[in-house]
């Protein structure tokens, strides 16, 4: 979690032109520390905490001015924003992890086709990876692979059953899910 070789060079770049004294040597690791606790922490913050953190920091001003009227407004905007895509993802990470939940047995995903037409595909999730290169794929493979992971993170690879190929699925248009012997429904 925490790389302590750069907290102590961190520590050791803020002892510079200071002489060593154990007082100085305390109180620089102690600043190296907190720094590194507060990148972990900042890296962990969703886009509507980071959006919270600076409406806290602009309710807690002595004054406003107009810009900061509107500044005000924009981040309540843009929270609202945030808030519908957390919740976009957090039903894409509920849905993804019924179907992989599944591993080695079949699902049935039913959803709608582009074209708008419903369809019931019978998947195997954990079949996929045995059709893939995975570690052995090159680095342009690896590359596209996370480009598309990051531009489409509604699209779920999957290995259709019935057609013997990869297909995806688009997570925003699955309305059932049956696993286990359990149907999740959405809408």
């Amino acid at each position: 979690m925490y790389n302590r070789q750069n907290i102590m060079n961190r520590a050791w770049a803020i002892m510079a032109n200071r002489p060593f004294h154990r007082v100085i040597w305390r109180n620089a690791l102690w600043q190296a520390w907190g720094e590194a606790k507060e990148a972990v922490r900042r890296a962990s913050m969703t886009e509507a905490d980071h959006i919270r953190e600076a409406m806290s920091l602009l309710d807690n001003k002595d004054t406003w001015t107009e810009a900061d009227y509107r500044k005000r407004e924009e981040l309540v905007a843009a929270l609202a924003v945030a808030q519908g895509h957390e919740a976009k993802e957090q039903a894409y990470a509920e849905k993804r992890a019924l179907i992989s939940k599944a591993k080695g047995r079949f699902v049935s995903v039913t959803f709608t086709k582009q074209d708008g037409t419903q369809r019931t595909m019978r998947v195997q999730p954990a079949t996929l990876r045995q059709h893939v290169k995975g570690d052995a794929a090159s680095n342009a493979a690896r590359k596209a692979i996370e480009t598309r992971t990051r531009r489409h993170p509604h699209l779920l690879p999957v290995w259709d059953t019935e057609a013997q190929a990869p297909r995806s699925v688009n997570l925003a248009t699955v309305s059932r899910i049956a696993a286990d012997g359990n149907v999740h429904t959405f809408s």
